[in-house]
């Protein structure tokens, strides 16, 4: 039974450790839900603690019943922390650490957490977009295997009926290999570029066609049906030509898209504020670093005691900086136990 009662108290600790009491020596004030020696809980207090748990969860304390179980949890909670507080815990170095990444993580996200980004103009946004249109337009794309037969002006001809037996040998051949492309293409083709991958052209656009393989290619790839294959004359010669796939055009218009870029644009000026603000405070510091003692200190290939991965427990090791512009949501506290009957 003793075993119970104490597992009991340390699930106790730990559910409402997620709590966020008010520090040692700040004076509180509004109306008290619960007080005692050393302890005072507030309506506004036990409100909040209440509102940080999930719509789910606060469904369980409507009645008056189930408030105070929430209440005796918080009370608890005071109630071990001035014991903690008696005892010094609050000069504990862990306890310290655990302070600063708390005070970082709060201050970090009360100048550069999510902003309001209805200061950020129409010509900014359409800055953005302009610049960046590749991301928010994007052409049809063709993917196509090809092979070549060069050809100059004296051979023309000759080269026009060796690539019509070719096409006739891969018509017959395919019939009976699906790789049959990919096979002639590495014996046959004249383009060194794509002989190694059977002819292989990836996906491109027309523009892209046109731009390094001519106009009359870049139309076949458009024009042509999958899997069927064509003999196309270009100035390079003779492509024997296979539509092997299709992605469809993206088009976005700015009005479309203005949200993302407000959001993208706002967290790239939170990051320039951070940044900024790092650097002057480490300025008014004067750091200075000391090379010869740094490079004393062995790291050591074993992961340390602490959390996953080596990481001390809080999960930031010490000296971290959180995620500057990022919105630093804050996790809902776990529910506090309820009290023991």
């Amino acid at each position: 039974m003793t075993r119970v009662l104490v597992a009991t108290g340390f699930a106790v600790v730990l559910a409402l450790s997620g709590c966020k009491p008010t520090p040692p020596g700040v004076q509180k004030s509004g109306p008290a839900v619960a007080q005692g020696d050393g302890v005072v809980v507030t309506v506004a207090e036990f409100q909040a603690r209440l509102d940080e748990q999930s719509p789910f969860l606060r469904q369980r304390f409507q009645g008056m019943e189930r408030k105070k179980e929430f209440l005796d949890s918080l009370v608890k909670f005071e109630i071990l922390a001035n014991a903690a507080q008696k005892e010094g815990y609050q000069n504990d170095p862990d306890v310290q650490l655990t302070l600063k990444k708390a005070m970082v993580q709060k201050l970090v996200q009360k100048r550069f957490g999510d902003g309001d980004t209805k200061d950020i103009s129409d010509a900014d946004v359409q800055k953005f977009f302009d610049e960046h249109k590749d991301d928010f337009v994007k052409p049809a794309r063709v993917r196509t295997s090809a092979l070549l037969v060069a050809a100059t002006d004296a051979d023309r001809a000759q080269k026009k009926a060796q690539a019509g037996k070719l096409l006739a040998q891969l018509k017959a051949a395919a019939k009976k290999d699906p790789q049959a492309f990919q096979t002639m293409a590495r014996a046959s083709t004249d383009d060194a570029a794509t002989k190694p991958n059977g002819g292989d052209l990836g996906f491109r656009s027309q523009d892209e066609y046109t731009k390094q393989y001519g106009a009359p290619l870049a139309v076949a790839a458009f024009s042509g049906k999958e899997g069927e294959d064509v003999i196309v004359e270009t100035t390079q010669g003779f492509w024997i030509v296979r539509v092997t796939g299709r992605q469809e055009g993206i088009t976005r218009t700015v009005d479309q898209v203005k949200p993302q870029i407000q959001q993208r644009l706002g967290r790239e000026r939170r990051t320039k504020e951070f940044d900024e603000y790092v650097k002057k405070l480490r300025e008014e510091a004067k750091i200075t670093v000391n090379d010869a003692e740094l490079e004393k200190i062995v790291v050591s290939s074993a992961p340390p005691a602490g959390g996953p991965g080596g990481m001390p427990p809080g999960g930031m090791p010490p000296g971290a900086m959180p995620p500057p512009p990022a919105a630093q949501a804050r996790p809902a506290a776990p529910p506090p136990a309820p009290a023991q009957k």
